[in-house]
C-alpha cells in the first residue's frame, strides 16, 4: 500500500502547543488530516493554532484544554473529545515533563508520574470506546531512556530515591507497558509507542546538556511512524526511526505489567463509573 492510500485521520495530539507535538500537528495538517490541538491554557492553544495555519495554510479542526497535573481536568478533556469529535480515530499521547526535583500535583502524585503516565492512562480510558468504535488507535510517545528504568512497585514515584532522569525514564517505561497492555486482551485497541529521537525541546534542555535535532525532525518521526503503523497494521510495537525496535525486557514481563496495571487502577479508581 502506498503512503497516500492511508486514510485521513481525525487525531488529537496531547502537548501540541510546542515542541514535537506542534511540529507533528503541522505535518499532519499539511497532509490533510484533521488535527485537534491540546494545550494547558488558552493562550498557548491560540498561538499553536495560529502557527499551524501560518505554516500549512490549514486550520486545526478544534482544540481541547487541560492541565495534565489535574486529573479531573484530564477526565473532562476526554469526555469533551468524545462528545465534540465522535470521529476521533487516533490519540497521540505526547505531553510530558522533566522535573529535576521531586514535586507533587495537588492530588499528591509525583509530577512526572502524573503528567507522563497517569494522565495518559486516564485520557486513553475515557476516549477508548470511541476509538474502538472507529477502528482507531493509540500512539504513546516514549523514549529510548526507558531501557535504563526498572519497575519497583515501592519506588514508582521516587518514594525511596529520586532523580529527574530516573523519574522520566520510569514514566517512559510505564508508557510502553501501557502500550502492550492496551494492545492485548479481549477489549484490545491497536496501540503502539515510539522514541521520537533526540530533539531540541524544552524537555530535552531541562534534563540533558544536548543540542538535539530540530523539532521538525521529531514531528516528522511521529508522522512517519503513524503512516508505517497504518500501512502494516502494527500493534503492540515500540518504534525507533519509524521502524519496529526491541523495547526493554521489563516492559515485556507480564507479571510486572499486571502489577503496574493493578496499582494504576487503584490510583485512578475514583474515575471508574
Amino acid at each position: 500500500m502506498e503512503a497516500e492510500e492511508v486514510k485521513k485521520l481525525t487525531l488529537c495530539i496531547t502537548g501540541s502547543t510546542d515542541g514535537i507535538g506542534l511540529a507533528a500537528a503541522k505535518r499532519f495538517a499539511a497532509d490533510g488530516h484533521r488535527v485537534i490541538v491540546h494545550g494547558r491554557d488558552e493562550s498557548r492553544i491560540s498561538d499553536a493554532c495560529a502557527a499551524i495555519v501560518q505554516s500549512t495554510g490549514v486550520e486545526a479542526v478544534g482544540f481541547v484544554e487541560a492541565d495534565f497535573t489535574d486529573l479531573d481536568a484530564v477526565c473532562s478533556m476526554g469526555r469533551e473529545l468524545v462528545e465534540r469529535y465522535p470521529g476521533l480515530d487516533l490519540l497521540i499521547n505526547n505531553a510530558a515533563v522533566y522535573m529535576p526535583t521531586r514535586t507533587f500535583v495537588q492530588e499528591g502524585f509525583e509530577t512526572t508520574f502524573c503528567v507522563n503516565y497517569l494522565a495518559p492512562v486516564l485520557l486513553t480510558s475515557v476516549v477508548r470506546p470511541v476509538l474502538i468504535a472507529n477502528g482507531g488507535s493509540v500512539l504513546n510517545v516514549s523514549s529510548m531512556d526507558h531501557h535504563s528504568a526498572v519497575f519497583d512497585p515501592v519506588n514508582m514515584q521516587g518514594e525511596r530515591s529520586y532523580s529527574g532522569y530516573e523519574a522520566y525514564a520510569r514514566s517512559k517505561l510505564f508508557n510502553i507497558m501501557l502500550t502492550i497492555d492496551l494492545a492485548s486482551g479481549d477489549d484490545a485497541i491497536r496501540s503502539n509507542s515510539l522514541d521520537p529521537g533526540v530533539i531540541a525541546t524544552k524537555l530535552l534542555h531541562a534534563g540533558w546538556a544536548l543540542a538535539g535535532d530540530d523539532v521538525s525532525v521529531g514531528g516528522d518521526d511521529v508522522f512517519e511512524t503513524v503512516m508505517e503503523i497504518a500501512r502494516n497494521d502494527y500493534n503492540g510495537e515500540y518504534f525507533e526511526n519509524a521502524r519496529p525496535a526491541i523495547c526493554s525486557s521489563v516492559a515485556q514481563e507480564p507479571v510486572a505489567r499486571q502489577e503496574l496495571r493493578e496499582l494504576t487502577g487503584e490510583m485512578l479508581s475514583r474515575f471508574v463509573p
